[in-house]
């Protein structure tokens, strides 16, 4: 034949024969899309559309399916492809692909006919024939089901029903589907299983495993697919639309109500236990109020007024260490003595009781009970076959005495700190002061090198110096070389300032005080203590002058401000303490500030008091405030503080810029100003 038929001929003649068409070249391009298919998949045809490769046309979770038709269809092999539009109601669309090859590459044929059925799909065998058709079928089935059911759980409760037709051996199939941990079906036999997961995006929400109830009955590859297929299916309908879930809802339901009950009976149960321990509390004082009201009315009375008028706390306990009497206002009858006395959830480790019903002698063994330390007294009470029966038990208050022993301590401490403070900064400065020395030594050299290295590194641009490129170490190495010599000198000015603050002081009111000098030394100082809780901010006014005082006592006292406000901070709060300095008149003020926990009024008022401490169990001596109000005084100035519970503190301090002696009645001259 002269006459040849053109490819725009032939894609008219297959558009009238099909009513879906695609034709791709091996790249995967678009060649030629019918206009059905088009409209179907939102294109307007090759090319346009945005749809001029097959990935533009496809879905993303089905394109895999069409790309290994064409490998099967190149191999020599027959390719169909089952197609299921989600956002379509209608069945899926089964496409058969075709294959030819040309000098300009080959092209592959996607066709369908709405009527194609499925016997009409020629496969490989028969037996081939009817495995597919019973798939597809399957695949129609379970497809129709997503749609129709009204739950999840429906929707698995009758899966094996729609599943078993497509697998070779129907009868003996058996399915188990879990979803959000609900188990839907029984469990296969052997480990000859398919299974596929369900995900909701990136969410694996179940599973779905399907075998036989036989361990001699094998799975077939072609049926692992059609399970994947079923799995996206579903994947994509719990993706589109959130099934109707009774069963879910009857399940917290269910849950809600156990919770509920479960609460209840706890409740019902520990006020059972609350009433039976009261009873048998009652009973027992009872008991014992009964044997010894005969014939002892008056002595008890004589004892009660005895124990009135001592001023400790006095405790008659039982040997089930419960008080008998006591004292106290309160009422503590009944009670547990560790829990009554000392606020403990168990009996103490050392039980005086104990140790005096082993030894049958009196106990005195000293007690902490938060801040405050008792030295008890436990005396035996002898029955009439003597046996111990209880403890008479009073407490002395030693916290006074043994607060004073701690401050004796804490004084050799830190008399002992300050020769150890001065020896250590002597060796630091040593070798601090060589690293000084060679820094500016290094820093001249490179000045005086690097111009010479310029030069080299014109000729040789790979040159690399300690493993980095010259450019970028020329850039650097300078920056490097300063922060070693700030550095040095920053351990120059620490070593300083702890060397002054840990020097003997003499208690005289003799230097010339800067006070911002003093505020920034105070703040390197506790740098590392604080940092850990909080930012420290400086806001210091210009042109203060100087005023005669003692520089290291009115460091101690901010020191103390600081480190206080600092463990004031909440633990899930990362705190700021403001410090500021200003003129006001004839006084320099200094006021120390934090957004701590703050203080209540009753703390407000004792915090000035020798020994008064919120912070005993952290270390806390209760002088640092005593000493700085002292301090103050010493300097003819004063420190208040304001604060709210919950919003933060406020120390302000404000000393004379002038101080006066008027003991004589006489003015002194003051020191002349500076600068």
């Amino acid at each position: 034949m002269s006459d040849r038929i053109s490819l725009d001929s032939l894609y008219e003649l297959l558009d009238r024969s099909f009513d879906y068409l695609l034709v791709v070249d091996q790249e995967q391009t678009v060649l030629h899309l019918n206009r059905a298919f088009g409209e179907l998949m939102g294109c307007s045809g090759a090319g346009a559309g945005g749809c001029s490769s097959l990935a533009d046309i496809i879905k993303p979770d089905a394109l895999p399916r069409f790309q290994e038709a064409m490998e099967q269809v190149a191999a020599g092999e027959r390719g169909v492809v089952v197609y299921w539009k989600i956002k379509d109601d209608r069945p899926p669309i089964i496409f058969k692909v075709g294959y030819v090859e040309r000098p300009a590459g080959a092209l592959y044929l996607f066709r369908s006919s709405l009527a194609t059925d499925v016997a009409d799909l020629s496969l490989k065998s028969d037996w081939e024939k009817i495995e597919r058709a019973k798939e597809l079928a399957c695949l129609y089935s379970v497809a129709e089901w997503i749609h129709d059911s009204t739950s999840i759980a429906e929707f698995f409760e009758e899966l094996p029903r729609f599943l078993s037709p497509g697998l070779h051996y129907p009868e003996h199939v058996r399915v188990q589907a879990i979803y959000k941990g609900i188990i839907f079906g029984e469990r296969p036999v052997g480990d000859q299983l398919l299974r596929s997961e369900l995900k909701v995006g990136d969410e694996v929400v179940g599973t779905i495993e399907v075998g036989y109830d036989r361990e001699d009955l094998e799975v077939l590859p072609e049926e692992q697919k059609l399970l994947d297929e079923i799995g996206r299916f579903l994947c994509l309908a719990l993706e589109r639309k959130s099934l109707a879930t009774s069963l879910e809802a009857k399940q917290e339901e269910a849950d809600e109500y156990s919770r509920q009950m479960a609460t209840l009976r706890d409740e019902v149960e520990k006020s059972t236990q609350e009433l039976k321990e009261q009873r048998a509390k009652l009973d027992k004082v009872n008991s014992y109020l009964d044997r010894v009201h005969q014939g002892l009315e008056d002595s008890k009375r004589t004892l009660q007024t005895m124990f009135a008028a001592i001023p400790d706390t006095v405790a008659l306990i039982d040997q089930d260490l419960n008080i008998v009497m006591t004292n106290q206002a309160e009422d503590l009858g009944g009670h547990p003595c560790y829990k009554a006395l000392l606020g403990l959830d168990d009996p103490c480790l050392d039980c005086r009781l104990k140790k005096v019903q082993k030894t049958k002698a009196p106990v005195i063994q000293e007690v902490r009970h938060g801040d405050t330390y008792y030295l008890a007294h436990a005396m035996p009470v002898f029955g009439k076959q003597h046996e111990i029966e209880g403890i008479i038990e009073y407490f002395q208050d030693i916290t006074y005495q043994k607060t004073y022993e701690q401050q004796l301590q804490q004084a050799d401490k830190l008399a002992s700190l300050g020769q150890l403070v001065s020896g250590i900064g002597h060796e630091i400065n040593n070798p601090n002061q060589f690293i000084r020395g060679n820094v500016k030594i290094i820093q001249q050299a490179l000045e005086g090198m690097l111009p010479i290295v310029d030069e080299y590194y014109k000729d040789h641009p790979d040159l690399k110096i300690a493993r980095l490129k010259y450019d970028f170490f020329r850039q650097h190495i300078m920056t490097l070389v300063q922060d070693m010599a700030n550095g040095s000198e920053r351990i120059k000015r620490i070593v300083e300032s702890l060397k002054g603050f840990a020097r003997k002081d003499e208690g005289l009111l003799v230097d010339r005080v800067d006070i911002n000098n003093v505020i920034e030394e105070s703040a390197r100082l506790v740098h590392n203590q604080v940092h850990k809780f909080a930012d420290i901010s400086l806001d210091l006014g210009e042109g203060i002058p100087l005023f005669r005082g003692n520089a290291q006592k009115l460091e101690q006292v901010l020191i103390n401000l600081v480190i206080n406000a600092s463990q004031a901070m909440p633990d899930d709060v990362r705190g700021e303490i403001r410090i500021s300095s200003r003129r006001d008149g004839e006084w320099v003020e200094v006021k120390v500030a934090d957004n701590g926990s703050g203080m209540s009024e009753t703390t407000l008022k004792n915090i000035f008091d020798p020994f008064f401490t919120t912070k005993r169990a952290r270390g806390g001596t209760g002088l640092g405030l005593s000493i700085a109000f002292r301090i103050m005084e010493e300097h003819g100035g004063h420190i208040s503080v304001n604060s709210a519970l919950g919003e933060g503190t406020t120390f302000t301090l404000r000393m004379p810029l002038e101080k006066k002696d008027e003991e004589a009645g006489q003015e002194q001259e003051s020191p002349e100003k500076e600068g």
